[in-house]
């Protein structure tokens, strides 16, 4: 059943991430993609080479503008490996405590 909610939509979305090996992200949109940080799902835009540009809040606003796109992820989810992100866990640089930010980490 579809969520009608962001905090069921959210819920789902943490569920499956915590499942999956760091560094893998939900392909939610062309732009936007959310991570596990080993605490809380985090929102993420991408640049042009598909790499991380800068984190944003996974929360109320993002569903807001871009329900229909995340409820057509929720159809057929859609994951990436990422390898920017994936350094910055080998490398220690995601803090798991700390509300986004930090992009781009130079790795």
């Amino acid at each position: 059943m579809k969520p009608t909610e962001f905090e069921s939509f959210k819920a789902h979305v943490a569920m499956l991430l915590r499942d999956l090996p760091r560094g893998m992200t939900a392909d939610l949109t062309d732009v936007a993609v959310a991570y596990w940080n080993g605490t809380k799902v985090v929102g993420a835009y991408l640049r042009d080479n598909g790499r991380i540009d800068e984190d944003f809040d996974f929360d109320e606003n993002a569903w807001g503008n871009w329900r229909d796109e995340f409820l057509t992820w929720f159809d057929s989810p859609r994951f990436s490996e990422r390898a920017d992100l994936k350094a910055a866990f080998v490398a220690g640089v995601i803090p798991v405590s700390l509300p986004g930010g930090l992009w781009p980490r130079r790795l």
